[in-house]
């Protein structure tokens, strides 16, 4: 096989065999095996392996340039979020204190299951123990999620 394509443009980008989907590598290892073979296979069938060689070589390629082409766009995008600043927004905050105040008013402010307050519209990710506005809401089982609604006292 006179040049390998795919290989020289693995070399030009520096790119890691290993880091390339699972997909990919499976080919360049059929690739390297079926080079091998080449020494091997007599003059009637040089060419047609040449021929696969050169067709699986194409694949190669067109994938790099694939997975190329779609890490550049979303490195490009990650770099637009992250220049963009990030507001609090205040009125989703007084919406969960409202929705914790009526919980607590309804009595309904123990045992309460994380799909229900998913459900009243609380966005916040919830951890062992969380504070909203003027609210409380601790974790207190370990195997489920459930949580109790307190006032913080001041």
């Amino acid at each position: 096989m006179k040049k390998l394509t795919h290989e020289l443009y693995i070399n030009k980008h520096a790119l890691d065999i290993f880091l390339l989907p699972s997909d990919i590598q499976q080919k360049i290892g059929v690739f390297k095996k079926m080079l091998e073979l080449e020494e091997d296979v007599e003059a009637q069938d040089k060419q047609e392996l040449e021929n696969q060689l050169q067709k699986l070589d194409g694949e190669i390629l067109a994938d790099l340039k694939e997975i190329k082409k779609l890490h550049k766009t979303n490195k490009v995008d990650t770099s637009l979020e992250k220049s963009a600043p990030v507001k609090p927004d205040t009125q989703k905050k007084r919406h969960s204190d409202d929705i914790l105040k009526a919980l607590i008013q309804e009595k309904s402010h123990t045992n309460v299951p994380r799909s229900k307050l998913r459900a009243l519209g609380i966005t916040v990710p919830l951890s062992k123990v969380t504070i909203i506005g003027k609210y409380c809401i601790t974790r207190t089982s370990f195997f489920t999620y459930r949580y109790r609604i307190s006032l913080v006292s001041n």
